[in-house]
């Protein structure tokens, strides 16, 4: 399956890192590249993908995403995550990359961006998130496709596009 992520930028992208592998580290996770899923699911050729998100993205700037929360559940892709508000520039580019895909795939958009992917007890997951201090904005400029799975090690980064307008 292919997923499409929106990205930080280099800066967000170091400090978002560094918070994922300090979790990783103390809590022996897999480490994994910061983002916010747009549509996962997705059946389509790089060609289709580079398409999709080149159409989707015209015009588009880099985009600010605010922090509602930082939460955990018993999903192990949501295990510690921030919970991000749903802005309007969000909500627009997550709804141009789903209508260019034009399928039938039934993804239900909840932005967030996962800090650590382990299952673990929850007394555990309210430890992490009472230790982190996390800035409450992220610039993210970004769109990767991305084949993902159940092993993180194999994650492939299929297409990337940086915003230019």
């Amino acid at each position: 399956m292919i997923s499409i992520w929106l990205c930080p930028d280099y800066n967000n992208e170091l400090y978002l890192q560094n918070v994922i592998n300090s979790l990783s580290g103390i809590h022996n996770s897999p480490r994994f590249s910061p983002h916010c899923t747009l549509v996962g699911g997705i059946k389509s050729n790089k060609h289709e993908l580079e398409n999709i998100i080149d159409n989707s993205i015209d015009n588009i700037g880099p985009i600010i995403v605010k922090s509602k929360r930082i939460s955990y559940t018993n999903i192990l892709w949501k295990t510690v995550f921030i919970e991000l508000v749903v802005n309007k520039d969000l909500k627009s580019l997550q709804n141009s990359i789903y209508t260019e895909l034009k399928s039938n795939i039934d993804y239900k958009f909840d932005p967030h961006i996962s800090l650590i992917y382990k299952l673990m007890p929850n007394n555990i997951k309210k430890e992490i998130i009472n230790s982190l201090h996390l800035k409450n904005s992220f610039k993210m400029d970004k769109i990767v496709a991305v084949k993902t799975g159940q092993n993180i090690l194999d994650w492939k980064i299929i297409v990337e596009r940086e915003f230019y307008a």
